[in-house]
């Protein structure tokens, strides 16, 4: 099946508690009538607690394997324990399913062929509808690894969904830091949104991000969110992005009505924050201008 893919727009932050859900949520508002969300924050999702995503859909991900021993075929050699190197086999040659890696070194070694790798459910991926209208989501199981796949398998079903409902835009909340869930999320962009308060530590992964989404050739942009705590490290972000030619979307003060709006479960566009709302409507403005956009 060929995948048309449509624009797409991902929102990251260096640090996490930046706002960039908080963000990725307005843009949704802003977007409803041309656009699917896909959170891709799968180890810590956050955005289905703002849009209450009625789901109706959803599936089992499968990654990674697990050495599974079948008890009537071993000998109790001890090649098993041997080789692991992850105390996943205990004195009795039985396998803990939480140690085990995966790695296959026991199955390899087994004489009896006593144990096979077998391909784990890992995580679960739910098509939904919002307030805001489609979204696709998931969810990584406690303790399990592969985000990066799992997200990976996000943004394909999002433009797969986003092709058969006819919208243009696909906006993907990542997860904070530069790991490979964030590079995963990155895939098809064709606009990285990176949200920033002005502090020392989060000028610091923005910058850190911004490199990453330089090594991709994509195009970032900025949006600096309680611009107010710190004039010092604000104007440092601002002189920064003009060096470095990033356009800044918009500038939000601290505003402890965007805490009530989140508390109830509601964008700050829903809460009614009139000082916001002239500043995130202009930022809407300009991302359109970025990415070519026809409402229409």
């Amino acid at each position: 099946m060929t995948i048309d893919i449509k624009k797409q727009i991902t929102v990251l932050s260096g640090k996490g508690g930046t706002g960039k859900t908080t963000i990725t949520a307005v843009l949704a508002q802003l977007s409803a009538s041309i656009s699917l969300l896909a959170d891709c924050d799968v180890d810590a999702p956050n955005l289905h607690l703002l849009l209450n995503p009625n789901d109706i859909s959803s599936e089992r991900f499968m990654s990674g394997k697990i050495a599974i021993k079948n008890p009537e075929r071993c000998l109790n050699c001890g090649k098993c324990l041997e080789v692991c190197r992850f105390d996943a086999v205990d004195p009795n040659f039985e396998i803990n399913p939480i140690t085990c890696e995966g790695c296959g070194f026991c199955a390899w070694v087994c004489p009896q062929k006593a144990i096979t790798m077998e391909i784990k459910p890992s995580g679960r991926m739910y098509e939904a509808e919002t307030r805001f209208g489609p979204m696709v989501h998931a969810r990584l199981d406690i303790g399990a690894e592969n985000s990066g796949k799992l997200v990976s398998e996000v943004i394909k079903r999002s433009h797969v969904k986003a092709n058969q409902l006819n919208k243009n835009l696909v906006i993907v909340d990542g997860s904070p830091g530069i790991g490979c869930s964030v590079i995963a999320a990155l895939t098809n962009a064709e606009l990285v949104i990176i949200v920033v308060e002005p502090t020392t530590t989060a000028i610091h992964d923005m910058k850190r991000t911004i490199e990453l989404v330089h090594f991709f050739n994509l195009t970032p942009a900025i949006i600096i969110n309680k611009a107010t705590i710190n004039e010092v490290q604000r104007t440092n972000i601002v002189s920064y992005c003009r060096e470095e030619n990033i356009p800044i979307l918009t500038e939000l003060p601290y505003n402890l009505q965007i805490f009530k709006a989140m508390t109830n479960g509601k964008t700050i566009l829903e809460e009614g924050i009139n000082d916001l709302e002239k500043s995130l409507n202009e930022m809407w403005l300009r991302i359109q201008g970025l990415l070519q956009l026809n409402e229409g």
